[in-house]
């Protein structure tokens, strides 16, 4: 699955790369992860090199508990590591991420305030919810991780054939996050190559709305495979499709098909990306940015991010500079267009002149 995943990231960066006309080059439930680890190579800032003078701030736009939040954590912690200074996250939940990126915004831009984003950062402005495009940041994505589309366990849905036909006959409940996510878009793709609808109930992260699903509040979910994995192994989530063009295969579970097995259709769509990892604002000076750069990098290649990628079945990412700016404004014309088609984005993308992709 990674290989396939990796392939598929490799071309949308290509074409993001293309689109854009750049080349890659650098450029309130508080959790305090102040403990250290040893990555590989013993990353450390160099002497002269800006520092944060005192303690640094990742305000997540997820709750506790999610892949954003766990990505959050693991960056706090590997920072913290590399400058040898506290890190730490503070949950900010609400308004597809805008809560969040407000508040670092609205501080100073010292390098002391840091948005732990998600892909919801992608469509804030056709959402509503904050004003500033992604490039606004300095985006260092982290990880991803693949959709899953799952029912509780004891459900009477035993096929995707079979939840798309009980979905044609009445409106079911489904989960998948936040309005701005990229579950909640992949879901909306689904319906439309399903020709269905669905009564989406909106939670604030995946945690919450696996939740849902697991009480019996709604009939699905739609969230990352890595956020669910825990539950499919043990049985409690039963996967029906990836809501993705390749399959997975899950140890202990088996392949988990792709839905354009059941909707061929499906890949004719522009298709979102998960984007999970930290950011500055684009303006803060050039010596805190090039700080940031480096720190980024070398931080990824610790056994901290590494371990915690392997561990929790992500997809490691670990972009930044041009090619991460190129990724942000290729993915805004995908999310903003695909949910306003949906009629869940209530702003207009031509109106901040994104382009339709």
């Amino acid at each position: 699955m990674k290989k396939k995943f990796l392939s598929m990231i490799s071309a949308t960066l290509a074409a993001a790369m293309l689109l854009t006309g750049c080349s890659s080059g650098g450029s309130g439930n508080a959790g305090n992860t102040g403990s250290s680890g040893s990555g590989s190579g013993s990353a450390s800032a160099p002497e002269g090199a800006w520092k944060p003078a005192s303690t640094v701030t990742i305000y997540c736009v997820s709750a506790a508990g999610g892949a954003t939040d766990y990505c959050n954590r693991t960056m706090a912690q590997a920072l913290g590591d590399y400058w040898g200074t506290s890190v730490q996250v503070v949950n900010q939940p609400g308004g597809s991420g805008g809560v969040a990126a407000g508040t670092v915004w609205n501080n100073t831009h010292d390098g002391l305030s840091v948005l732990g984003f998600s892909e919801a950062v992608f469509s804030q402005r056709a959402m509503g919810v904050f004003d500033q495009a992604p490039t606004a940041w300095d985006l260092m994505p982290v990880m991803n991780t693949t959709a899953v589309l799952s029912v509780p366990q004891g459900s009477p849905y035993q096929t995707i054939d079979d939840l798309i036909a009980a979905s044609k006959a009445s409106t079911l409940n489904m989960a998948s996050g936040t309005g701005g996510s990229v579950w909640s878009l992949k879901a909306s793709l689904f319906a439309q190559a399903a020709g269905i609808t669905f009564n989406r109930l909106n939670y604030e992260g995946s945690v919450p709305s696996q939740t849902a699903a697991l009480s019996g509040e709604v009939e699905y979910v739609v969230t990352g495979l890595a956020e669910q994995l825990e539950y499919i192994q043990a049985g409690k989530l039963i996967p029906l499709a990836m809501i993705e063009s390749e399959p997975a295969e899950v140890e202990g579970v088996g392949t988990i098909p792709a839905i354009t097995d059941a909707l061929p259709a499906f890949a004719d769509y522009a298709q979102p990306l998960q984007c999970i990892g930290i950011a500055i604002p684009a303006d803060c000076s050039d010596e805190i940015r090039a700080a940031y750069a480096e720190a980024f990098a070398a931080c990824m290649e610790t056994d901290t991010v590494k371990n915690a990628i392997a561990d929790g079945n992500f997809n490691t990412l670990g972009i930044s500079g041009d090619e991460a700016q190129a990724l942000a404004a290729q993915q805004e014309q995908v999310y903003s267009w695909a949910l306003y088609d949906a009629e869940v984005a209530p702003e207009d993308p031509a109106k901040f002149d994104i382009a339709r992709p």
